[in-house]
């Protein structure tokens, strides 16, 4: 029996409303997390070096390699029109959620508060809602189709999905 993936070709291509992910959010990812590598940068030369916890420097630096290294993935996942997807958009929805909460909170001074807070409402916020709307998407998508496979007599083997043998198929649902 050969198997066979479920990801459509990787591409950009517009789909007429048929996607279940715009075109545009995989490279919007992409840019995101190169701007953030400069940002990440200027936090690691800019923070103070001493704050009332150890390791400050270390701890927001590394926390944004991280979330740039979510954002990228998800927008590869994506771009590969991945079944992945789901679950690294939902990680990186999930980083970007934190970081919002942490910049605000651990702000000191009107400005700095102010600058925190707009990020988070115009930028971390509104990106983490597009992937929890991206994962969501694609679980219903996976829900809905489910029935439909398994009534044409498709089974999952090793993580993989097997077409039914030659005229076993049985009438999809409607």
């Amino acid at each position: 029996m050969t198997s066979v993936e479920l990801r459509a070709r990787p591409g950009l291509r517009l789909g007429g409303g048929r996607w279940l992910v715009p075109p545009w959010v995989a490279p919007a990812l992409l840019l995101c997390a190169v701007v953030l590598i400069p940002w990440t940068a200027l936090l690691f030369l800019t923070l103070p070096p001493h704050y009332a916890a150890s390791h400050w420097r270390l701890a927001w630096g590394g926390f944004d390699v991280g979330l740039g290294i979510a954002i990228a993935t998800t927008g590869l996942t994506v771009a590969r029109r991945s079944p992945f997807a789901e679950v690294t958009a939902t990680i990186t929805g999930t980083l970007l959620c934190c970081d919002a909460w942490f910049d605000v909170l651990t702000s000191r001074g009107v400005s700095d508060i102010a600058q925190a807070a707009a990020s988070a409402v115009l930028v971390e916020l509104p990106l983490a809602a597009l992937c929890f709307w991206m994962a969501r998407n694609l679980a219903h998508a996976v829900e809905v189709a489910r029935p439909f496979l398994q009534a044409a007599g498709f089974t999952v083997s090793n993580n993989r999905l097997v077409p039914p043998v030659s005229g076993s198929a049985t009438a999809a649902p409607r």
